[in-house]
């Protein structure tokens, strides 16, 4: 506990991050709860010269919440298509067709798997957000790796 009190701490390539530095990336890996694309956006711009650390985080959350929104909006239209194929979507003015058991499983499954990218998503999030306010230099797949060596250089 006394770790976590401490006004600075250092991390992995001697930086020393202060605790207001910790919470501000923190707020950046959470704001995929709240100004998903702003929040990340606004924190890097503060920041960026200030702290390599704020700025690693609140870039690589601004790079993951834009996958994640452009992701939902792929998978929003996939089962829009989907549906239409199936024939769940009705012409307009006549009664609504009676889905079969294909349709309603095709359904159920990209339901289900949009469910789970979305709560996962955010698991992951919420995880790296605990993990950075800890110091931790953790990283979102791909991006992570990619926004490391554009703000650290290695």
């Amino acid at each position: 506990m006394q770790k976590y009190m401490e006004q600075s701490e250092s991390i992995p390539g001697g930086e020393i991050v202060s605790s207001e530095d910790r919470l501000i990336a923190m707020f950046a890996h959470l704001s995929i709860f709240f100004g998903s694309l702003i929040v990340p956006l606004i924190f890097w711009a503060i920041y960026k010269e200030r702290s390599k650390f704020v700025s690693f985080h609140s870039l690589q959350s601004l790079f993951f919440h834009i996958a994640y929104t452009v992701v939902i909006i792929i998978l929003a239209v996939f089962v829009a298509i989907v549906a239409a194929l199936t024939g769940l979507m009705g012409k307009s003015g006549s009664t609504p067709p009676t889905p079969d058991a294909f349709q309603i499983i095709i359904i159920l499954a990209l339901s289900f798997f949009v469910i789970g990218f979305i709560f996962g998503s955010i698991g992951l999030a919420v995880y790296l957000a605990i993990s950075t306010y800890k110091g931790g230099m953790k990283k979102y797949p791909i991006i992570g790796k990619m926004v490391y060596s554009r703000v650290y250089g290695n």
